[in-house]
């Protein structure tokens, strides 16, 4: 909380968000830290797609489960203060102030689906491509909606834009400049790989996915941590793993193996539960995770990877 000074004024009241970057304050915390390892952080995003106080609720239980399980930092990788303004981004703020843990924001589309939602999102957290480094490894975050698919319809693959060539760019740099062996990709929207979210095929993007895909190999990423799915899944695609974890409170789609899908699978294996990922990197790069899920004890996961 800051004196109002330090505050952002709308609608001529001010709202509790601090005018430094918030951001690159967290970064500063993060590298600051001791390192052990495993090291070991928390994901989840879709907390907060639009204001809805059940999505409140699970995601404050989320909060209150990071913190139980004491990871290094936690990731919010989109869509938690939709539509974007700074009400949202403050009531945002508001739900994690009870992290004891340093926490950054990725950018999703719906924190920017207000008119000026881009300039709030700069003003709160900075730009929406940062990196840092924690020990061996080193996260670079994308903005990567810049054209999302409909629900409502199917579209082309290469409609679907979530990186452009600029956030590739940054991508390309900021890997070339890194001296860390290990390197994870911070972003909201995944990639298509073959429509493997069908029915939701335009929750993955197309355009420049093979481009990605090809920054990937080059510079020897093994983590793309990702949402906007609304839902849980992993998986290796050449080489590298893509855990998308989007149940972070906004809503839940049960048609991968869900409630509503007939014949093998169930919830708990893929797809309808609200929940975070933890994910470790251990000192030789292996990268392993387990899902926890609203509610249940922190301690124990019935997925993991």
């Amino acid at each position: 909380m800051t004196d109002s000074g330090d505050q952002l004024r709308t609608g001529g009241r001010a709202t509790d968000i601090d005018r430094r970057v918030r951001n690159a304050e967290m970064v500063d915390r993060i590298e600051a830290l001791d390192v052990d390892y495993p090291l070991r952080f928390a994901v989840a995003g879709d907390s907060g797609a639009w204001s809805d106080a059940t999505a409140e609720g699970i995601f404050s239980e989320l909060v209150r489960q990071v913190a139980a399980t004491e990871p290094a930092f936690f990731v919010n990788l989109g869509d938690f203060a939709g539509p974007g303004t700074p009400e949202r981004h403050a009531r945002y703020l508001e739900l994690v102030g009870a992290l004891p843990v340093p926490n950054i924001c990725v950018v999703g589309n719906h924190d920017l689906d207000d008119l000026r939602g881009r300039e709030t999102w700069e003003r709160v957290h900075g730009p929406m491509n940062f990196e840092f480094a924690y020990g061996h490894t080193r996260f670079v975050a994308i903005h990567a909606v810049t054209r999302i698919g409909r629900h409502d319809r199917r579209e082309p693959a290469d409609a679907i834009v979530g990186p452009d060539r600029a956030d590739l760019d940054y991508l390309d740099a900021a890997f070339a400049a890194a001296d860390e062996p290990n390197r994870v990709v911070l972003m909201h929207m995944p990639p298509d790989h073959g429509g493997r979210f069908a029915p939701h095929e335009n929750w993955g993007f197309g355009r420049y996915e093979d481009d990605f895909h090809e920054l990937l190999r080059t510079h020897g990423v093994k983590l793309v941590c990702c949402a906007h799915g609304l839902a849980f899944d992993q998986h290796l695609h050449d080489g590298v793993r893509f855990v998308m974890s989007g149940g972070g409170g906004s809503g839940l789609c049960s048609h991968l193996r869900g409630v509503c899908i007939e014949g093998e699978g169930a919830p708990e294996d893929r797809g309808a539960l609200f929940h975070f990922v933890e994910i470790q990197i251990a000192a030789d790069g292996t990268v392993s995770g387990r899902v926890v899920q609203a509610f249940d004890d922190p301690a124990r996961s019935r997925i993991t990877f």
